[in-house]
């Protein structure tokens, strides 16, 4: 071990574009957003693990750690992540968050790609980004069952990520200057509730079964509007943009993951926003809850919560500071 105690954070995420459909081969478009989730990492003389965080706290021992990552736990994200690190000896986890970790700003890709960093600096002194998300993709998928790794790319690299699953490939998206200049507002709202993504991810594929074709044709076309969504960046047209997110949305709609919840949200949206000016609006996540996007929106009445968000150049880093000390 280099180091006794070390500190490590990523950044919250949420999908631009590409839901379900990257799972079946077609890219999809992630980004890192400015909330943070926290994981200091402190070596310890014996074999036990303790973590402590704001949901709980919770111990076991290394020996154990395979074993009970398999069961159903708050911490289940995390001691994943551990099972995968291969500790020689006991840790001392703290986890901090910036944000709650029911507001479907993928909290569980965040905090697995802080704890595989910290356990990097903790062994090594240095992590490799690429590294920790191909491992981070592992372990998500070893919890969930199934899943792209889309939020685990973005938490760990930062920025705009144009994501593949099959092959895992990852490559962060540059825009120009100016279009960062024009990006208009970003709002995440959420519905109130969420269904589990491998519940959706279930119900999309029973209804899959029974039109396979319909479906098929689906996916090309919501894999064909990712790659509109990158021309239009390329071309920093937001308005581009914001069509592309309303014709995702009329897919996901189709797909079945859309709910009177979502559209309610929508209809918000497009009321409040000015005639004529740039709008989009899309479920970000796998559906049936959880949030919806809004493109050049201020905040609407609505009774849950919502956020504007910014996009995180930066994904897995080092912290110097636990966060309230670095913002003093």
């Amino acid at each position: 071990m280099t180091s006794s105690q070390v500190m490590a954070s990523a950044p919250a995420n949420t999908m631009l574009m590409g839901e379900h459909a990257v799972l079946f081969g077609h890219n999809a478009l992630v980004c890192a957003l400015t909330p943070r989730i926290y994981v200091s990492a402190q070596t310890r003389n014996d074999e036990r693990v303790v973590i402590d965080s704001q949901l709980g706290s919770y111990q076991t021992s290394v020996n154990e750690l395979v074993a009970v990552a398999q069961q159903t736990s708050p911490f289940g994200f995390v001691l994943q992540a551990l099972a995968l690190s291969d500790l020689q000896l006991g840790v001392n986890l703290f986890i901090e968050s910036d944000f709650d970790h029911t507001l479907g700003l993928g909290s569980s890709a965040a905090v697995t790609v802080a704890t595989l960093g910290a356990i990097e600096l903790l062994a090594k002194g240095q992590f490799d980004q690429q590294n920790i998300m191909r491992k981070g993709i592992e372990s998500i998928r070893k919890v969930q069952g199934r899943g792209s790794g889309a939020d685990v790319a973005a938490s760990a690299l930062g920025g705009i990520v144009n994501f593949n699953a099959q092959p895992i490939t990852a490559q962060r998206v540059t825009l120009s200057d100016q279009a960062w200049k024009i990006a208009p507002h970003l709002r995440l709202v959420y519905c109130g509730y969420k269904t589990p993504t491998p519940v959706v991810i279930e119900q999309v594929a029973q209804a899959e079964a029974l039109e396979p074709k319909r479906f098929e044709q689906l996916y090309q076309q919501m894999g064909a509007c990712v790659e509109t969504t990158m021309a239009a960046l390329n071309k920093d047209d937001w308005q581009a943009f914001g069509q592309a997110m309303d014709q995702y949305q009329r897919y996901m709609e189709d797909l079945g993951v859309s709910d009177d919840t979502i559209k309610t949200i929508i209809q918000l949206g497009r009321k409040q926003a000015q005639k004529g000016a740039l709008f989009g609006a899309k479920i970000s996540g796998s559906g049936l809850g959880d949030c919806v996007l809004l493109l050049g929106c201020d905040e609407l009445d609505w009774p849950h919560t919502q956020l504007p968000v910014q996009i995180d150049p930066q994904g897995l880093r080092q912290e110097a500071h636990q966060p309230c000390q670095s913002a003093t």
